[in-house]
């Protein structure tokens, strides 16, 4: 049986397309917001390309961005006014003279966690500035008994995903550690020492030379232990 996206979902319940219908007020000016987590494992300008696609591809009829603001390095945990980017953001939403009309985001989870979707949207919609969401196909109308019940499913998803990547990270460093004793990390405890445990055993690591390092006792101080 196929699957709906969140968007064609909310597309089957309104009878929209996913392109938002061309606003009342053509020229829309956006601030764009986008958030990624790790720069050390993700590679800034790509996650901030596709993020940003999705959002022109979103109001391409309506109007484009004039302003951007891009987390890097920060958990979706995080509070809005905890994030620079987004504490920036709010800050020129509040401002009287801001340079943009609405928000648009490229994706929901990496923009809110938990209730701060509602806290976000409510605060920008009382500065009169609309939050556009490609799951939403167009602005988010807190309102709307479509747009709340979408909102309480992306919700879900999104704390859903969180706790099963924590699962699946947890196991695998469990399995590693017990199955092909490996030290994932850290200062080894008191009584032991690092040596090279041969050649990393995912591919495409052990192609770039990549080795594992195990516990062995160290000599000096494994008496005591």
């Amino acid at each position: 049986m196929a699957t709906l996206t969140n968007a064609e979902l909310v597309a089957a319940l309104t009878g929209r397309r996913r392109s938002a219908a061309p606003c009342e007020e053509p020229g829309l000016r956006f601030a764009f917001y986008g958030r990624m987590s790790t720069s050390t494992f993700q590679d800034v300008q790509t996650s901030r390309s596709w993020q940003r696609s999705v959002s022109d591809e979103l109001i391409e009829s309506v109007g484009s961005v004039v302003a951007e603001f891009f987390d890097v390095g920060v958990s979706r945990r995080w509070s809005w006014p905890e994030r620079p980017k987004a504490a920036a953001l709010l800050a020129a939403a509040a401002d009287p003279g801001r340079e943009f009309d609405a928000v648009v985001v490229g994706e929901y989870e990496r923009a809110f966690h938990g209730d701060q979707f509602r806290e976000v949207v409510t605060g920008l919609n009382a500065l009169g500035v609309a939050v556009w969401l490609p799951e939403a196909g167009g602005p988010v109308e807190l309102g709307s008994a479509v747009h709340e019940a979408l909102m309480v499913l992306l919700g879900a998803q999104a704390q859903r995903e969180v706790a099963r990547a924590r699962h699946r990270v947890l196991a695998a460093m469990r399995a590693q550690t017990r199955v092909q004793g490996r030290f994932l990390g850290g200062r080894p405890p008191y009584g032991y020492r690092l040596v090279d445990g041969g050649r990393h055993p995912n591919p495409v690591h052990g192609r770039w030379g990549r080795r594992v390092q195990v516990l062995s006792p160290d000599p000096a101080t494994a008496q005591w232990v």
